[in-house]
């Protein structure tokens, strides 16, 4: 079972997060996840807002600058990290199917496109 801590990893003038630890940062932050990476990256000047987020949310935490430990918070049974991930990969999913569906819409013909947002606006008002 991994440990449910975010591991933020310092290379150079930024951070990055893997696996469900960038899903979380991705749902906190909106910051984008690379699909070839698998991760999550940001410059090293949005640190501070990320570490408040974790903390915010009672997230535990490792930050690691090449296989050193530069900074730990653990909220041990407080820690919301399951919760959180399990709300993060729902919102992903929802962003993953609207890009499918993004993605249809722009093969389709103005007149096609027209029809199904003359059903989308019937279906919402």
């Amino acid at each position: 079972m991994k440990n449910e801590v975010i591991e933020l990893r310092k290379s150079g003038k930024f951070y990055n997060s893997f696996g469900d630890d960038a899903i979380i940062i991705h749902h906190l932050m909106k910051y984008k996840i690379v699909p070839s990476k698998g991760g999550v990256g940001f410059p090293e000047i949005s640190f501070n807002k990320v570490i408040n987020a974790l903390e915010e949310n009672n997230i535990s935490y490792r930050v690691y600058e090449k296989d050193n430990l530069l900074l730990e918070k653990d909220y041990q049974k407080l820690n919301s990290y399951k919760k959180l991930l399990a709300n993060a990969r729902k919102e992903l999913s929802f962003e993953q199917r609207i890009n499918d569906i993004e993605k249809k819409i722009k093969t389709l013909s103005n007149r096609k496109i027209n029809q199904l947002l003359e059903v989308i606006e019937d279906a919402i008002s």
